[in-house]
């Protein structure tokens, strides 16, 4: 129903500095359009895109894009899900907007923003992108909404017990296990000690709540976490 995952979105003070450190970090620079009036880069590797906008709504949001958002609009006001805020107009850029059951802002877009990179790498330095894993307090209830979305979900046990969004990169963990959104990465190719020497990257405390599962949390620059599992 929301269409196909286009980029999570974080605002940041200088998109032009991000953009070339992620590419640093092993993630393709995609070509960006002309839809936003302000400062706008995009990186990706599989799976994933990461969009850095010098202004925003919210400083995260995860975006999607379908076309004929008005039809969407009305297909979600049949279902009973609830719209946050709707631009719609054949003089606007269509856009729906709506809360996850963790309180994140989903974006709806009626067209793509950038072009995916020419050649979209496998790994990053972090290693492969495995998810962008989103906290809930209930797992039930943040499933019952997906599916309420027309979207299949696949429990999962690693690294930790919940569910996945298939045909996303969505993910979804108990937010008593760690209260924020993480980027999940597998085997980082070049290792931890070497990524943490690089600018902006920072090593946090391990999470109890993955046990003995071999890991590393590191925080970039915009504060955002990444969990690097061995």
């Amino acid at each position: 129903m929301l269409g196909r995952f286009l980029e999570l979105a974080l605002v940041v003070e200088d998109p032009g500095t991000a953009w070339q450190r992620y590419q640093q970090y092993g993630f393709a620079a995609a070509e960006t359009g002309d839809v936003w009036s302000h400062a706008y880069g995009v990186v990706a590797c599989r799976g994933f895109a990461l969009g850095l906008h010098a202004r925003g709504a919210e400083p995260f949001s995860i975006v999607f894009v379908r076309p004929d958002v008005a039809a969407l609009h009305r297909d979600m006001a049949d279902c009973g899900v609830q719209i946050e805020q709707a631009r719609l107009g054949s003089d606007v850029f269509n856009e729906l907007a709506l809360r996850e059951p963790g309180g994140k802002l989903l974006r709806v877009l009626e067209a793509r923003s950038f072009s995916p990179p020419a050649e979209t790498p496998d790994h990053t330095r972090f290693g492969m992108f495995a998810s962008l894993s989103l906290p809930c307090r209930h797992l039930d209830e943040a499933a019952d909404f997906w599916r309420q979305l027309g979207f299949e979900i696949t429990a999962i046990r690693d690294p930790w017990e919940g569910f996945a969004v298939p045909g996303t990169p969505l993910a979804y963990h108990k937010g008593r296990w760690l209260p924020e959104p993480a980027l999940l990465f597998d085997q980082a190719a070049d290792g931890i000690d070497s990524l943490i020497d690089d600018a902006g990257l920072q090593r946090d405390f391990a999470l109890d709540s993955l046990g003995e599962r071999e890991h590393s949390v590191l925080r970039t620059a915009e504060d955002l976490a990444v969990i690097v599992l061995g």
